[in-house]
């Protein structure tokens, strides 16, 4: 019992509100144990319970760490920042539902392949397996991931905590930091809407009842390809992540920026986004193998396009010359 009460005493940090604490780790408890409940008719187990809190979870924490330090101290920065991560929750929770990922029994798929992995690895079935598999589903899919989440609303917490009443003056910097996050936040909602589009297009009969006959025919390639590569997905093969990942890096440049503590404190808040940046470079490469095995278009695309960061796709020619060192390299 002493080892669960350090861990449990040890993180998050030692000075956060006790309900926070409490509050964290019962989120963390009632993933794992949901995981056990088979959802939607089925008996399949379900683990994406932290998926449907991931867009939630920044919400929740924010509105406690408010109410905990009194709304009336806060001042037009702190403001700033939490209205920021509210727009962020509701838009992205808002995108979950209207793509299905709220409905009862809805799994990411490529937890599905992860399981595979351990199948291969270990078998499908076994002590070793089971035990394995639940030490994964424990420590990454419910403390690792509602971890992360927390990390990368930490700076929000400091510049709630910092302020005491009293208006900070703004900077052209900060100014610029809130309105490039801002920014940033329509990108990834322009992103989403450009992809739920062609989702939209993609079922059955939608693109030959189109009434726009003009705009059916000019997405009638990506429909057959399969994904969308047109509008911002033209420079990135995925801007709504690269927006969310440069989202909340921005965050901590603008508290840091706030509390006239760049070094020190930049340095300890980008743990969180420099994280989110590994697990989403990580997912990006586990989908997009995925996607190859439905889609063979796809690795066109993935030569002309940067994967993350939005750059300029490459010419015909840099593609051949692209696609003709790999052969040579896989010879």
């Amino acid at each position: 019992m002493d080892v669960f009460s350090k861990v449990y005493n040890s993180y998050p940090c030692g000075e956060e509100f006790s309900s926070v604490r409490q509050f964290f780790w019962a989120s963390v408890g009632l993933s794992w144990f949901l995981t056990f409940i088979p959802l939607g008719g089925g008996r399949c187990r379900n683990f994406s319970i932290v998926d449907r809190l991931w867009s939630l979870f920044p919400l929740m924490l924010v509105t406690q760490w408010v109410y905990l330090h009194g709304y009336a101290l806060l001042d037009t920065k702190a403001i700033a920042a939490a209205v920021l991560v509210v727009v962020w929750s509701l838009r992205l929770t808002y995108n979950a539902i209207r793509r299905g990922d709220f409905d009862i029994g809805a799994q990411d798929y490529p937890w599905a392949h992860v399981a595979k992995s351990f199948d291969r690895i270990l078998g499908a079935h076994g002590v070793v397996r089971f035990v394995a598999w639940e030490i994964f589903n424990l420590g990454f899919i419910s403390f690792f991931q509602l971890g992360l989440v927390y990390q990368i609303s930490i700076p929000v917490r400091q510049i709630i905590a910092s302020s005491n009443g009293e208006e900070r003056p703004w900077s052209i910097s900060q100014i610029a930091l809130v309105v490039t996050m801002a920014a940033l936040l329509v990108a990834e909602a322009i992103a989403d809407q450009q992809q739920f589009e062609l989702q939209r297009l993609k079922r059955p009969g939608v693109l030959d009842a189109e009434p726009n006959k003009e705009y059916a025919a000019s997405r009638k390639a990506e429909v057959e390809a399969g994904f969308v590569y047109s509008g911002l997905w033209r420079f990135s093969r995925h801007p709504n992540l690269f927006c969310e990942q440069a989202f909340w890096s921005t965050m901590v440049f603008f508290v840091t920026a706030a509390d006239d503590s760049w070094m020190p404190t930049a340095c300890l808040f980008l743990s969180g986004p420099a994280c989110l940046i590994a697990l989403m470079w990580a997912s990006v490469g586990l989908t997009e193998s995925i996607t190859l095995t439905k889609y063979p278009l796809y690795r066109a695309y993935q030569m002309k396009t940067s994967r993350l960061i939005p750059c300029v796709p490459l010419a015909n020619s840099q593609v051949v010359s692209k696609a003709h060192k790999r052969q040579k390299k896989s010879k």
